[in-house]
């Protein structure tokens, strides 16, 4: 019997070792192919699942992980609020994944996550948005949103004329990215003396809030003229409110981002102009910075990518149409 044990652990042990031989590295795919190179795995926290601006940087994403041999997953919470990503990100980074993508919901709220990511070797890239702390990321790719809150004021100022009231319907306070927005198109508004800035409302990213307060805005001032929407939420709540006062026209829109419900407000002349980004571009470089700091190599500090301004007369155009956000891969 003792001959027999011995001659079985032999072929057990022979085994393993050919079953580890083959499994080294298993769970995600080679990055730069084949030959012995370094196995990564990414993973995207969304700013908010379902969201066709994070759904398209997703899809950014996937297609150069893709290219780039890297495993790669996105999650996201149900909500555009740091209550709701951080339990996504404790979850992601319980998983060990050699980088994190992701879009944080607030400067200070998703710090103390993401120094604990950092502190177990994870790269960390912003993308869209980002923390309060800028030396935990290894790149932050996003456009420049006060420089696209500019833009906003300056379109929505063509809109009415340079004159009247507008209202900013923000999203809520300490986002960086809908903050800058915001910033960007007040302090613009200063150089057209014609107009007049009521106190920002904010929808706390729910469209319904949005029309709510958007209502109750437009009762207290029935000459109000315009409205600038900061993003996703706010744009399709607005656009709602506009037209359960029959104010189509008359309460000129301006927002930022696409989405279904967006896009025919555009082309039933319910919304006139969006600032669409380019998410699908911020996916694939936030691949890439990841994946060079991985490598070891150098890495950019800060991406910055353009804006367009999407209207009813150019939304069909190859130019413009190119932009509009995706809601799936």
């Amino acid at each position: 019997m003792p001959v027999k044990r011995s001659a079985a652990l032999a072929v057990s042990l022979t085994a393993l070792v050919a079953l580890t031989a083959g499994c080294s590295g298993s769970g995600s795919t080679a990055a730069g192919g084949s030959g012995g190179s370094k196995h990564y795995k990414m993973v995207y926290v969304q700013g908010m699942a379902g969201n066709p601006f994070f759904t398209s940087l997703t899809c950014g994403a996937q297609a150069e992980a893709k290219a780039k041999g890297v495993s790669f997953d996105a999650q996201g919470g149900k909500d555009y609020s740091p209550e709701s990503q951080t339990p996504v990100l404790n979850a992601v980074i319980a998983q060990h994944p050699d980088a994190i993508l992701i879009s944080p919901m607030a400067g200070e709220a998703m710090v103390p996550a993401l120094t604990q990511a950092k502190a177990q070797g994870i790269k960390l890239v912003f993308a869209d948005s980002k923390a309060a702390d800028d030396s935990l990321a290894v790149s932050e790719i996003a456009s420049d949103n006060h420089a696209g809150g500019v833009l906003a004021a300056k379109t929505l100022a063509t809109e009415i004329g340079g004159k009247g009231k507008v209202l900013v319907m923000g999203a809520k306070p300490g986002i960086s990215t809908t903050d800058a927005r915001q910033q960007g198109f007040v302090e613009e508004m200063r150089n057209h003396p014609g107009i007049t800035v009521l106190d920002p409302q904010y929808s706390e990213s729910q469209p319904a809030t949005a029309t709510a307060k958007f209502s109750a805005v437009r009762a207290a001032n029935s000459d109000l003229a315009g409205v600038f929407a900061v993003s996703t939420q706010e744009v399709e709540g607005v656009a709602t409110g506009v037209q359960s006062a029959g104010a189509t026209g008359r309460v000129k829109v301006v927002g930022f981002d696409t989405s279904a419900p967006i896009m025919d407000d555009v082309s039933k002349g319910v919304v006139q102009d969006v600032v669409v980004q380019e998410p699908l571009q911020i996916g694939k470089d936030a691949v890439d910075q990841a994946l060079a700091a991985l490598q070891g190599k150098a890495t950019t500090t800060s991406i910055a990518t353009p804006y367009v301004v999407l209207t009813k007369a150019n939304m069909a155009t190859p130019e413009i149409a190119k932009y509009v956000y995706k809601s799936s891969c």
